[in-house]
């Protein structure tokens, strides 16, 4: 995220009201988002009885496309809040990972793809066997 670009958390609390302590817990955990991806919008965490036994869900909003949801229940509002955040990264990174290897050259999965098959045809054939490619090299050569 860029400086001019604030990160928007917003809270709700459902059957309970969200403590200034719960909030600034959260927000300290729930700002380490923005690192795994640039596109987050706002970030909206929604506590159903915040106090005993909650039931957290997290939603993440993109500046384009679905939002991205995950939803908890714990023994405690912050550990709760820290399961959320792990399973949030995973899907961020998920997200992050299917967006930068898909179709584009020299991306990981684009280069071990072709450096396997030549690998696979080596191992196949003998050294004493050439290729067609070499045979035809050979002759155009002269």
């Amino acid at each position: 995220m860029t400086n001019d670009e604030e990160l928007t958390i917003e809270f709700k609390g459902r059957h309970d009201h969200i403590s200034e302590r719960m909030k600034s817990h959260a927000t300290k955990k729930l700002e380490k988002l923005a690192r795994y991806n640039d596109r987050i919008a706002r970030i909206e965490l929604v506590a159903d009885h915040a106090h005993e036994s909650p039931e957290v869900e997290l939603i993440v909003h993109m500046r384009r496309g679905k939002p991205m949801v995950a939803k908890d229940q714990g023994e405690t509002f912050s550990a709760t809040v820290d399961s959320l955040v792990v399973k949030m990264e995973k899907q961020l990174k998920k997200q992050k990972e299917k967006r930068t290897d898909h179709k584009i050259p020299g991306a990981k999965g684009a280069v071990a793809a072709p450096a396997r098959k030549k690998a696979a045809k080596s191992a196949k054939k003998g050294k004493d066997e050439e290729t067609y490619e070499e045979v035809v090299r050979k002759t155009l050569r002269g």
